[in-house]
């Protein structure tokens, strides 16, 4: 496997299963398509996103914010 794609695809393992199927779809989608050409700022979109490494809330943080305001 080329190792960029095993890295992405350890990055995408560690997200929430919600992320994961956005994720699963788009792949698919792209991959149902066949050759799709991106612009150079798209390029650079998706780089600049996947190279952001600002840390998320983890599932339980998010969790205690929900009950913590839906009581």
């Amino acid at each position: 496997m080329n190792k960029r794609l095993d890295e992405v695809l350890t990055r995408v393992k560690a997200l929430p299963e919600e992320q994961q199927s956005q994720i699963a779809d788009l792949l698919s989608d792209y991959l149902d398509q066949g050759e799709i050409h991106l612009t150079t700022e798209q390029i650079a979109e998706i780089e600049r996103r996947l190279s952001d490494d600002e840390p998320f809330a983890s599932d339980e943080e998010v969790r205690a914010t929900f009950d913590r305001l839906t009581k």
